[in-house]
């Protein structure tokens, strides 16, 4: 198996994370080329205090690295995250609601990584067909009144839209083709994109929009569609973005504190979210005492957002 050489830019950007990461970030990549891009042939690993990236697919080994080093850049540098405090009564469902939510948060992100990509020369004509190309191995064709994959479509479709949207070349050939295949799904990806404002999307706030936009919107596809919808407004935490007079402000003023019919994942009990008043985005759980009572909540809504986030120790990012 053949050992990857990857572009001195790649290098640049793995010592780039490494002056921000807290141990050291390795890359390695070794495979054979498929001549097709999929997320998952690249992998990260903690070994001790050492993280290791690496990629298994030689088609576009220089995309792969920098795509996954820029993930762990934007994360290090405060860029909201989502994560899961909460969880159903079935594991099973909890967990393909987390994957869900996951796939569906990405898109809004690779707006800034897409694009820094397509800046550096790594989004080829090559690369754009490789990647149309593991949509199309990753989905089946659309079938009159079958829905069983209009959810995995719409949020693969999405993500294709947000990746054609900042190849520099003519991408018509591979839009004709998801079109063709998936015409359902693609036209409510292109509503979502429309929505989601992607040239927009600079910094951690309109990110954080972002998610947001592409949340409701995907839910309200299911809603069209008759399918479930997931709910990720409640059930997904997002790293909350905020000004110092936010952070200043009374609870109440910021945050709806909501009971909601989910687990804490840490404890198990009933749990209560900090959903932004703004947004209606889950921003925090709390680990209510049992019996919450009215001076409890009164205490709480009372007290400045900053030193709540304190006692939490809540991750927030400064607007």
């Amino acid at each position: 198996m053949s050992e990857m050489k990857f572009l001195d830019d790649t290098l640049k950007l793995l010592e780039q994370v490494n002056q921000v990461y807290p141990g050291s970030v390795i890359l390695r990549g070794q495979g054979e080329a498929s001549g097709i891009i999929t997320h998952d042939q690249v992998t990260t690993e903690m070994l001790e205090t050492r993280l290791m990236v690496e990629v298994t697919d030689a088609t576009a080994p220089d995309f792969q690295a920098t795509h996954e080093l820029l993930h762990m850049l934007l994360t290090l540098s405060g860029f909201p995250q989502v994560y899961f405090q909460l969880k159903t009564g079935d594991e099973d469902v909890t967990n393909q609601l987390m994957v869900m939510a996951t796939y569906l948060y990405r898109p809004a992100l690779h707006a800034i990584i897409y694009r820094e990509q397509a800046k550096h020369g790594l989004l080829t004509a090559e690369v754009a067909e490789a990647y149309a190309k593991g949509v199309m191995t990753t989905l089946t064709k659309e079938t009159p009144g079958n829905r069983d994959e209009a959810a995995l479509r719409l949020l693969t479709l999405l993500d294709a839209k947000v990746f054609m949207h900042n190849v520099p070349t003519d991408t018509t050939a591979f839009t004709a083709t998801f079109m063709d295949a998936f015409p359902e799904a693609w036209q409510g990806a292109t509503l979502i994109f429309d929505q989601m404002a992607i040239d927009h999307i600079v910094d951690a706030f309109t990110l954080h929009q972002a998610i947001v936009t592409a949340f409701d919107g995907f839910d309200a596809m299911m809603i069209t569609w008759q399918l479930p919808e997931l709910n990720s407004k409640e059930f997904t935490t997002v790293t909350p973005v905020l000004s110092e007079r936010q952070l200043r402000l009374p609870v109440a003023q910021v945050f709806d504190i909501k009971h909601v019919d989910l687990l804490n994942q840490v404890t198990g009990d009933t749990a209560y979210v900090g959903l932004q008043k703004s947004s209606g985005q889950n921003s925090f759980v709390l680990a209510a005492p049992t019996e919450a009572t009215a001076d409890w909540f009164k205490e709480l809504y009372a007290m400045p957002v900053q030193d709540l986030f304190d006692q939490m120790k809540q991750p927030f990012t400064m607007r």
